[in-house]
């Protein structure tokens, strides 16, 4: 077959690439990561490149190679570092209780008169211990007997034994002693606890004896490169030979990276580890096993595994103790997944008579509803606009990304990092379609007003920011000369149907939720915004464009990274994980597919509250 030389300017790396192969598949041959938001679909247009000969802009993702080329890579085309949300709320728990502990036993040595097996020897102490042990609680189960060992521990227990002089620290995962170490190791007992996101990777190092978070890193999940969202990754993982190995790898390499980094930082050896606890989506959980996950996207939409799930580290390929422990957390359906177990596990979601919820969003919203007696959940596909895809100006939440807007006598900007503004993320999309509502710009339909429909009040700053694209109305954010890249920054019509697709999705599901538990929304006493976009949102905002229900803001309360906060207490409290695994099998999923009340209800939701429906609460506030 073949071959083409391919250079990439401006980083000077140069390949050689089979006839037919798409320029997106060289750049990663090269070791160049480009933009792909759709995963390589041809829909988001960010992997955008230009041919040198020829000036021609093409689309990387299709665009293939039929000779040698010089190509030019823009920054648009690259991924940006997006901001991330490392901490979340605080969940209450008693004393550490996990589920790995080390014992220490001093053993007699054998002799002609006690030839008992090295074995039996040590599982016999290790019972007099667990059972000497007095610490137990109302809230904490007895310590179980270890009683069980692996193959791998048997091979070398009789050369770790005598090395040892029969003195050492035993480490033990329930009921199976998974180590043995010669002498007093029981200072160094850790464990990592990871929020494994389709966008970012959360990983906290915890003192397992105080149960304290010591280290946190975290970093993009490199799996974007696949296809910015879950159904691009079963695409690929699907049509692909090897596709999913080649995700689980991308995926277990980051994990080694991130758990490397804060192993170095505390000054601790990485065989010190030994557990981790994983809270991710369906389809999250199932590549970081290599499970086939075809079926999550398929209807009727059935996941392979939906409890909890136990392996070792060595079998991940992962770099803590090679007989550490791996929890997966337990999921709710296809697309609801251990991530948001933990958020109701982090916001005690069921607990009590007042109704609460609880809300995480992304390019999928997933929704939680309840009380004590009857917990409900269901995933909304919100679309990719609330993270910057498929608005003209969109990006993520990063260094130059519009986050805050306020409309008074002209437009006033809050940029992250405080830069030259590049583009508007999620949460800027918000709070300037809240504003232009609340001024009078935009009308409950969606619709960019112009000329005499325009309030008699409005700034004359503001209506001259109201400018054509394309032969439809948009609104200017930023003058060309004040942006960092010289192209102005606008607000399009198409930009604001795209947000109202994504919010009446999310609307919709909630408003269905209340009806399936049998209460109106203003019944709900407490609503909970978890992760990134939750956290930077302005409630008010997202109010008062009908994304959330109308309610008092001092019932609205952001908890930041709740999935890693989960996923924390489940490491740490044996309590927690029990909790955990109760909340996988009592929350009641709603699919929401095919549901004639969710469309009509999807309908309604399109239009925007109107202005005298928001009165009282924005009074009130």
């Amino acid at each position: 077959m073949a071959e083409h030389t391919i250079r990439f300017e401006p980083d000077g790396r140069e390949v050689r690439v089979a006839y037919g192969r798409t320029l997106l598949e060289a750049a990663r041959q090269a070791g160049i990561d480009l933009e792909t938001v759709c995963g390589g679909l041809g829909t988001c247009g960010k992997c955008t490149v230009e041919l040198k000969d020829s000036r021609e802009r093409v689309l990387a993702c299709q665009y293939p190679v039929h000779r040698d080329l010089v190509v030019v890579i823009p920054e648009a085309a690259r991924p940006i570092r997006q901001r991330i949300l490392e901490e979340g709320v605080a969940v209450s728990h008693s004393a550490a209780d996990p589920a790995v502990r080390k014992i220490f036993v001093q053993l007699p040595e054998p002799c002609l008169t006690d030839l008992a097996s090295d074995w039996r020897r040590l599982r016999e102490h290790l019972a007099r211990a667990a059972l000497g042990d007095k610490t137990e609680s109302a809230d904490r189960a007895p310590l179980e007997i270890p009683d069980q060992a692996s193959l791998s521990l048997l091979r070398q227990l009789p050369g770790l034994l005598r090395a040892g002089q029969f003195s050492g620290t035993a480490v033990c995962h329930g009921s199976s002693v998974v180590a043995w170490e010669p002498g007093d190791t029981r200072q160094s007992l850790h464990g990592v606890a990871v929020d494994l996101g389709t966008t970012t990777m959360v990983l906290h190092l915890v003192d397992l004896r105080s149960g304290q978070v010591i280290q946190t890193s975290s970093r993009a999940n490199p799996q974007i490169e696949f296809g910015d969202d879950v159904i691009s990754r079963i695409q690929y993982a699907s049509v692909h030979e090897g596709g999913l190995q080649r995700l689980q790898q991308k995926v277990i390499a980051a994990l080694n990276e991130l758990i490397r980094s804060v192993t170095a930082a505390a000054g601790l050896e990485t065989r010190f580890v030994y557990e981790m606890t994983v809270a991710g989506n369906a389809t999250m959980q199932h590549i970081l096993l290599r499970v086939p996950v075809a079926h999550l996207a398929q209807a009727p939409y059935v996941s392979v595994f939906q409890d909890g799930q136990d392996v070792t580290a060595g079998e991940l390929d992962l770099d803590i103790h090679p007989q550490g422990n791996v929890h997966v957390l337990p999921s709710i359906a296809a697309h609801v997944g251990g991530d948001t177990v933990a958020v109701a596990l982090a916001t005690d979601l069921g607990q009590g008579d007042a109704p609460r919820l609880a809300l995480d969003l992304g390019t999928n919203g997933e929704i939680l509803l309840g009380h004590r007696r009857r917990l409900l959940a269901c995933s909304t596909a919100a679309g990719p606009a609330f993270e910057g895809a498929r608005i003209a100006h969109g990006m993520r939440a990063a260094t130059g990304a519009i986050e805050q807007v306020r409309l008074n006598e002209d437009v006033e900007l809050t940029v992250i990092d405080e830069v030259a503004p590049a583009g508007i993320c999620g949460s800027g999309l918000i709070d300037a379609v809240a504003e232009l509502l609340r001024v009078g710009i935009l009308s409950d339909t969606g619709r960019l007003l112009t000329g005499g429909d325009l309030p008699v009040s409005l700034p004359e700053n503001l209506r001259r920011r109201l400018v054509t694209r394309d032969d439809q109305p948009a609104f200017l954010l930023v003058d060309a000369d004040r942006t960092a890249h010289g192209r102005p920054i606008e607000l399009t019509q198409r930009d604001i149907r795209e947000l109202q697709l994504a919010k009446a999705a999310v609307a919709a599901g909630i408003d269905l939720l209340c009806r399936e538990l049998g209460i109106a929304e203003s019944e709900v006493q407490g609503m909970y915004l978890a992760g990134a976009f939750g956290n930077y949102v302005r409630p008010a905002g997202a109010r008062r464009i009908g994304l959330i229900p109308p309610l008092p803001l001092d019932r609205i309360r952001a908890v930041g990274n709740a999935a890693g906060a989960g996923a924390v207490a489940i490491l740490i409290s044996r309590a927690a994980r029990r909790r955990a695994a109760d909340l996988g099998r009592a929350i009641e999923y709603v699919e929401l597919a095919g549901r004639a009340a969710f469309q009509e209800r999807f309908s309604e939701r399109m239009l925007f509250p109107a202005a005298a429906a928001m009165d009282e609460f924005t009074a009130a506030d």
